[in-house]
């Protein structure tokens, strides 16, 4: 968005995702030329010797492939341009040997995405054959690209789908080998707007905005959160105005396009993909390095060499396969393989990306799909063990690693010599860094308004029927929120009613609980609960998300209680014990019936901040109202529709519960209920009677 609207001249992305970029918004494109060549892998957690030995079994299988021709085969998919290929049936995962968790971010097209209501993508189809192949059934989990180290880390995945392998990643978490031999190229806008942009080549003709370091001087540079590349950036443009960070590639995309920022850093296998799909943008000429695509894992993970081994054992032609059919723009090649293997050797959890397309994204179906995804798959097959998904952010599938939540992470990860400190990858595929830019001269000028928005809305709620997602995302948002709010205030009901009575211990503990809770941000509260608290329990997301929610909402209803009671003249309680009512009765009957009117106010309001407040869950892998929102936004590479359709969304759910609360607070406070409801029971008489 930002790069189309001019903020920005270009951005740096992987070439795959631009590739795939460029066939949803044919206004992005980038320069075939690579910045620098860098595989992605799979993460897995280091120091694991359950990790290394699963990611020495996804190695193997990736090897298998390679040898074979399915990873040839995967490549056309993803890379492609036959959506009617791009499809992953996960229907056939036994799950024999178990189950694997696997983090992705349902944004990184072509690697993890949407279609459909599915997880597809070029990662999400890798680890669905791995599954097959090795017998496991696979758990997609969804979080934020920056969150996957972090979710691997904290033990809520096997694995993530693919990264690029960075020094920086390695120290973090284990790397299987490359699932895609990718590069960063610089996303531009297109020149040529025509939509028939198919190959590097074509893109190149498209004349980028930039043609050299020296042009970039001067301007914004983006590249995705948690991406550590500014100082090979700074050392081709020693002068960058400014460093941007997105949390997605398609926002980074819409940047490029939109004028927000100049230049966008990615992989090859993104930028490739991108180009593809959108005229608009170019890839920038020079190159900025290479390296390779993995698989990351736990540092120490023994599975990292097996998956490493098993993947080099796949045949070339299938590598090439993969890599061109998930670079492709035919979306009907892009499906991932059924986990029809035993699974005897048990599952592995993948952290996936779900919008970095083409690498791992969630599909059309709900579906990981992708080149991560298939690899991962291809590798679980030839190693007999079955994988489970989990699509997240790409900035949680590291953390993911981290932490332990997940054995493998995938989802256009590039390998560096930081990431390898801390990580061991099983490198898939040859990456290159590479910018995108804006191509020169680019314009829609011959688009009317009216058939934008017309085409803006198709995309975003009718093409591969997107309007499911808003539906499971405001079913996911309203469960948690109802469930918050019914714990939360039992919860904050309980606490006040242990210290009503001024206990010392009972009021200390009170204290330090609200001073916990309301002092602490939310969104680091989920984040604690999640990757520590809960690290090692196989508990949902949502789970972990009514519990925060539960002890926020139980901290406002508590103060609520304390002010609203305190509200109430003591002489109603004293008049009440006179009376014979005992403390506890006396509550009940007399004081907090007058009480209540005090609070139902702020108690409305709290329901409404409330319900606002989950738009943040997808830090944890909950496909949300927001995060569906995402998701979209990361399939149309457009933001008007699918932001203005969650925020009516949210303020449509919002006014339904400040209704209810209405109508609750109508019943109990006296002053606001008519006189015959008031005195419904009663017999009333006539003066003169």
């Amino acid at each position: 968005a930002a790069l189309l609207a001019g903020k920005i001249d270009a951005f740096l992305a992987d070439e795959p995702n631009i590739k795939m970029m460029h066939y949803e918004q044919p206004a992005l494109n980038y320069i075939p030329d690579k910045i620098t060549r860098q595989d992605v892998s799979f993460a897995f957690r280091k120091d694991d010797e359950k990790e290394a030995a699963l990611c020495e079994e996804f190695n193997a299988f990736l090897e298998k492939i390679r040898q074979d021709g399915t990873f040839d085969e995967i490549d056309d998919i993803w890379m492609g341009t036959d959506d009617a290929k791009k499809t992953v049936d996960m229907s056939d995962l036994t799950g024999e040997n178990g189950t694997i968790r696997v983090v992705t971010t349902a944004t990184d097209n072509p690697w993890s995405y949407i279609k459909d209501g599915k997880n597809v993508g070029y990662d999400i189809d890798l680890v669905t054959r791995f599954c097959r192949d090795r017998g496991y059934a696979l758990e997609l989990l969804d979080v934020d690209f920056s969150g996957r180290i972090s979710a691997v880390q904290a033990g809520k995945c096997d694995f993530c789908t693919g990264m690029n392998v960075t020094e920086e990643r390695q120290e973090q978490v284990l790397f299987s080998d490359p699932t895609y031999d990718g590069g960063i190229v610089l996303a531009v806008p297109s020149q040529d707007v025509s939509g028939n942009v198919e190959s590097a080549d074509d893109v190149a003709a498209a004349e980028p905005e930039f043609r050299t370091f020296e042009e970039l001087n001067g301007k914004t540079i983006s590249m995705i959160t948690g991406a550590p590349f500014e100082e090979l950036i700074s050392s081709k443009v020693p002068r960058v105005k400014e460093f941007t960070y997105y949390q997605t590639m398609p926002d980074m995309m819409l940047g490029v396009r939109s004028g927000k920022t100049d230049a966008g850093l990615m992989n090859n296998a993104v930028a490739e993909l991108a180009a593809n799909k959108d005229p608009e943008l170019a890839i920038f000429p020079e190159s900025l390095g290479e390296t390779a695509f993995g698989f990351a894992f736990q540092k120490g993970d023994e599975r990292c060499r097996q998956w490493q081994e098993a993947y080099d054992r796949i045949p070339a032609e299938t590598r090439d396969a993969l890599w061109k059919k998930w670079t492709g723009a035919d979306d009907t090649v892009k499906t991932v393989p059924d986990q029809d293997w035993p699974g005897a050797n048990g599952t592995v959890q993948v952290a996936a990306c779900d919008a970095l397309e083409p690498m791992s994204y969630v599909g059309q179906d709900g579906d990981l799909l992708g080149l991560d995804i298939e690899t991962i798959l291809l590798i679980a097959r030839e190693l007999d063990v079955h994988v489970e998904f989990t699509p997240m952010d790409f900035s949680a599938v590291l953390s993911s690693i981290g932490s332990g939540k997940a054995d493998i992470g995938c989802g256009s990860i590039v390998t560096s010599d930081e990431r390898r400190e801390t990580m061991d990858f099983v490198e898939y595929h040859q990456a290159l860094f590479v910018l995108i830019v804006r191509a020169g001269g680019s314009a829609c000028a011959d688009h009317s308004f009216l058939a934008g928005v017309r085409e803006s809305f198709y995309k975003t709620f009718i093409r591969e029927n997107r309007y499911q997602l808003f539906i499971e995302g405001i079913i996911t948002t309203l469960i948690i929120t109802v469930l918050s709010i019914l714990f939360g205030t039992a919860l904050g009901f309980v606490i006040y009613m242990l210290c009503r009575n001024g206990g010392r211990i009972p009021d200390t503990i009170s204290r330090i609980f609200v001073w916990l809770i309301q002092g602490m941000p939310v969104v680091v509260l989920l984040m604690i609960l999640y990757y520590i608290i809960f690290a090692k329990a196989q508990m949902s997301g949502t789970v972990v998300a009514v519990i925060a929610f539960t002890l926020v909402f139980g901290a406002a209803v508590f103060g609520m209680l304390k002010m609203g009671v305190g509200a109430v003249d003591q002489g109603q309680t004293e008049a009440a014990l006179a009376l014979g009512y005992g403390k506890t009765r006396a509550f009940f009957r007399i004081i907090l019936p007058q009480a209540l009117p005090h609070f139902l106010p702020s108690y409305k309001g709290e329901v409404v901040a409330l319900i606002k407040a989950t738009a943040i869950v997808g830090y944890i892998a909950v496909q949300d109202l927001t995060k569906m929102g995402d998701i979209v936004r990361g399939r149309t590479y457009e933001a008007f529709f699918p932001l203005v359709a969650v925020a009516v969304i949210y303020f449509l759910l919002g006014g339904l519960l400040t209704f209810i609360a209405g109508r609750i607070e109508t019943l109990i406070n006296p002053r606001r209920r008519k006189k015959e409801t008031i005195l419904k029971g009663i017999e009333q008489r006539g003066a003169g009677e």
